[in-house]
């Protein structure tokens, strides 16, 4: 069974915990290892698909975690007889905590039996099930404290429930960050998810360390997507499926497929409009129409609303604050205009020949739709529904995209190579950059425009804030091979991360998703496609928002059985707290075996000049018995560097006691990591904590290998 928690606070907004996520991103790498050091992996199991025309055998599917059956809203009220739990007062400000059932029922396919987890645990909560933490927070007159921002953790409790003290170290410690201090579940995080060639969506959790568990689940499709939207609530994902006339639908909180709905048609652009009430389809042909238009969906119930047809070829969408779409018809070279009121076709508007892109500017009252053919940009009015100007360039425009503030317009042009700067005040080129060959992607985060390329490596920035100023651009690699040399699917390749300063780049080339940092001369690291070809990304929030006024919640998967600390900060009003919670030990969900030893670095995080020899030790000692483990011949290191893919392979020898080492030169400045392994042993990389090194040219080593020492067997 599922459980929820709220908090209601009254007072100032806090500071973003965007920042969070990337100082913790910076750790983070692509291969696969634990954790940093003393923090247990956190497993998953993917959830399978609750298609009610598809049940999966045992065989096909096998399960070792509960299935759930049907998700509830997570900001929607309690069930009889859930009341909040805990309640505290700090500084006349009330905050109750809660834990509350959000799934109708979590059955466990036992072969042919389906085996109810209700009818084993009855309301408790136990592990690998999904939940929801609710806090509520009310002022001193009882009024709900709507718009706060906040944190929050689950630590799990070692001796005795934390005090104030120790409460507020917990706070302090994990807030910064600290390799020391990792709680075991962070309640402000964020998923990114990945659509890949083949019929798949990759579920990736970035922040968890050098670890498997990186892959949160996979969520198979019934063919392969084309392109996707997330509806405002956040709580769900659109996903075109053309090969299957079928639009797919996720529960984006439990990552389950809802259901597929047949839209006919060959599906290809997905959006949801902004007040989130329909999802509109483009759809290549309608039965009785000559041509294509657009199916629209309810995006609560999944029912067709209605079917509009608007002319032949490809689509794009567009809406305005007026509660009118834009659906833009290459083959016709028109463009139509559709009521989001009445669901009707209102005009069809003459633009010239194969519009590629369409944008809305809520600062101007304007469409702007790029013609491939002509080169031009026209200039659509949102009240007239009138062609009111054009912006001339030469033929080859193809993405589109305006600035948030709709002040500025970019249109790149695949055949001159370049991207153009328009000013929507005047409808004028201002200024042309130049790109990588044939740009055909763009994408914006707070402070710069990526241009992506269909034949180079390199992802081109345009400062915004240089903006009609400066010419100036600057580069970094998105991989090894060019992005957008396999990219043909109309899903957005770049994302911006929820901290506005950075991005995820994906390369079907490279079979990687690649984060980068701004101001970083190229990635921070990769992440892998797990056997798959990532195409398109997207990052979905699942931390604290507020679901009810006054009550802010969240979605998490319950970690593994334990008492748990909650500590919650909110920063204004000054409130910090520790909740406590139970985790019970889940009788239906299979335990994964444990490693035989147990690792612990000596001089972790040890701290290297480059391109000088440097010792790194550390000790095995047996898991069950805790004794040093000697004379082990095949304890196998792999060493590589952070933002970068070239690996480097040790034996580590056995010293003393349990403790062995190997010699490393780091080539390069940047921190390194040693994935530790023992075939003999069948301890996996993926099982034991990884180690850490950073290389400086200005720090000296910790610990220098000698003059003369024993050789080490390296591999490339």
């Amino acid at each position: 069974m599922a459980a929820v928690f709220k908090i209601q606070i009254t007072g100032a907004k806090m500071k973003t915990f965007r920042t969070i996520a990337a100082i913790l991103l910076f750790w983070v790498l692509p291969l696969g290892l634990n954790a940093w050091t003393g923090m247990q992996e956190q497993h998953t199991v993917p959830l399978p698909d609750d298609s009610p025309n598809k049940v999966a055998a045992p065989e096909q599917k096998p399960q070792n975690a509960p299935v759930t059956a049907g998700a509830a809203d997570p900001g929607a009220a309690a069930p009889p007889g859930e009341s909040w739990k805990q309640t505290t007062k700090v500084s006349g400000v009330k905050v109750d905590f809660r834990g509350v059932a959000s799934l109708r029922d979590v059955v466990l396919k036992q072969g042919p039996l389906a085996v109810s987890l209700n009818d084993v645990t009855s309301s408790e909560m136990v592990e690998g099930q999904q939940a929801v933490l609710q806090f509520r927070i009310t002022d001193a007159a009882g009024a709900p404290m709507s718009g706060l921002k906040m944190a929050a953790w689950m630590d799990p409790i070692t001796g005795q429930p934390a005090d104030a003290a120790t409460c507020h170290k917990k706070i302090q410690s994990f807030l910064q960050m600290q390799l020391s201090g990792r709680p075991e579940v962070d309640l402000n995080t964020y998923y990114v998810l990945s659509l890949t060639t083949e019929p798949a969506i990759l579920v990736i959790d970035p922040r968890i360390g050098f670890s498997s568990s990186k892959l949160y689940a996979v969520i198979d499709l019934a063919a392969p997507g084309a392109d996707w939207a997330q509806s405002g609530n956040r709580e769900r994902v659109f996903v075109s499926l053309p090969s299957t006339n079928q639009i797919a639908a996720i529960d984006s909180v439990t990552f389950r497929l809802i259901g597929n709905i047949n839209v006919s048609g060959h599906p290809g652009r997905v959006a949801v409009q902004p007040d989130g009430k329909y999802v509109w389809v483009a759809v290549d042909s309608l039965e009785g129409a000559d041509g294509g238009g657009v199916v629209v969906l309810e995006t609560s119930t999944l029912k067709i609303a209605a079917r509009i047809a608007t002319g032949k070829g490809r689509h794009e969408l567009a809406f305005d604050d007026n509660q009118h779409v834009y659906v833009t018809n290459v083959e016709d070279g028109t463009v139509s205009v559709i009521s989001g009121a009445s669901l009707t076709k209102i005009k069809d508007i003459a633009i010239g020949k194969e519009p590629a892109a369409i944008a809305y500017s809520g600062r101007s009252k304007s469409i702007y739709v790029a013609g491939k053919t002509e080169g031009r940009v026209s200039v659509i009015s949102t009240e007239s529904h009138a062609v009111i100007g054009t912006i001339a360039d030469r033929p080859g425009l193809g993405a589109l995209i305006l600035t948030p503030d709709g002040r500025w317009g970019f249109v790149a042009n695949t055949k001159e190579d370049e991207v153009i700067l328009f000013d929507v005040s005047s409808n004028k080129v201002v200024q042309k950059y130049k790109a990588g060959r044939s740009p055909d992607q763009l994408a914006l985060t707070t402070s710069y425009l990526y241009v992506r390329s269909r034949k180079s490596e390199q992802v081109k920035l345009i400062p915004l804030g240089e903006v009609g100023i400066s010419a100036n651009t600057a580069e970094f690699p998105a991989g090894q091979s060019a992005p957008g040399a396999l990219a043909e699917l109309p899903a957005p390749p770049i994302v911006a991360s929820l901290d506005g300063d950075s991005a995820f780049i994906a390369n079907p080339a490279d079979r990687r998703i690649y984060y980068y940092q701004e101001g970083m001369a190229a990635p921070m690291f990769s992440l892998e496609g797990y056997g798959k070809t990532p195409t398109a990304v997207m990052v979905v929030d699942h931390s604290i928002h507020e679901t009810e006024h006054g009550i802010y919640s969240v979605a998490l998967r319950l970690p593994k059985p334990g008492i748990y600390d909650v500590p919650l900060f909110v920063e204004s009003p000054a409130i910090s707290h520790c909740f406590q919670f139970t985790v019970l030990e889940n009788p239906l969900l299979k335990k994964r075996p444990s490693s035989a030893v147990n690792l612990q670095a000596l001089n972790n995080y040890l701290q290297v000049k480059t391109g000088e020899a440097s010792r790194v030790r550390f000790r095995l000692t047996d898991a069950d018995t805790n004794q040093p483990k000697d004379e082990l011949t095949d304890v196998q290191v792999t060493v590589l560097l952070a933002e970068g893919l070239r690996q480097l392979r040790f034996v580590a020898v056995p010293v003393a006691d349990g403790i062995y080492q190997f010699e490393f030169t780091p080539a390069r400045e940047g921190v390194y990591y040693g994935m530790v392994q023992i075939p003999s042993l069948k301890a996996r990389a993926n099982q034991l904590p990884y180690l850490m090194i950073r290389s400086s040219a200005k720090e000296a080593a910790q610990e220098k290998a000698p003059e003369t020492t024993t050789e080490q067997t390296r591999k490339r």
